[in-house]
């Protein structure tokens, strides 16, 4: 009785899975926080109608800030499943090598996305 072909990478092939998921949970969260801050700006918008002495001056772009994003969201989950199939691809290749570039760029565009909210807070 043969036994069943194990493969090499089996751990290398999980870590990338949960990686990947890890990266579709952040996706979600940043598309989530960009429909909230959406719907924040509606009910700014709204409340400004009602009392028109409320100043909404610094919350004027706070839409496109959550269209922002949604917009980073959906990048991210096209990045993470582009990646996640590249690696996967070259760990089967045993041809893998780490992207600093990657991670350096999503932390920058993070990093700018976190700025620019942190600017409308105050």
């Amino acid at each position: 009785m043969d036994s069943p072909k194990k493969s090499l990478h089996v751990t290398d092939h999980l870590a990338n899975e949960r990686t990947f998921l890890a990266w579709i949970r952040t996706a979600i969260a940043v598309m989530t926080l960009g429909v909230a801050i959406n719907r924040f700006a509606l009910f700014l918008m709204e409340i400004h109608q009602v009392v028109p002495e409320v100043r909404d001056l610094a919350n004027r772009h706070v839409e496109k800030l959550g269209v922002g994003l949604v917009l980073l969201g959906l990048v991210m989950l096209v990045g993470a499943t582009w990646h996640y199939l590249h690696v996967g691809k070259t760990i089967d290749d045993e041809s893998y090598r780490p992207s600093s570039r990657i991670m350096v760029g999503t932390a920058i565009a993070i990093g700018l996305m976190g700025g620019s909210t942190l600017i409308w807070l105050f």
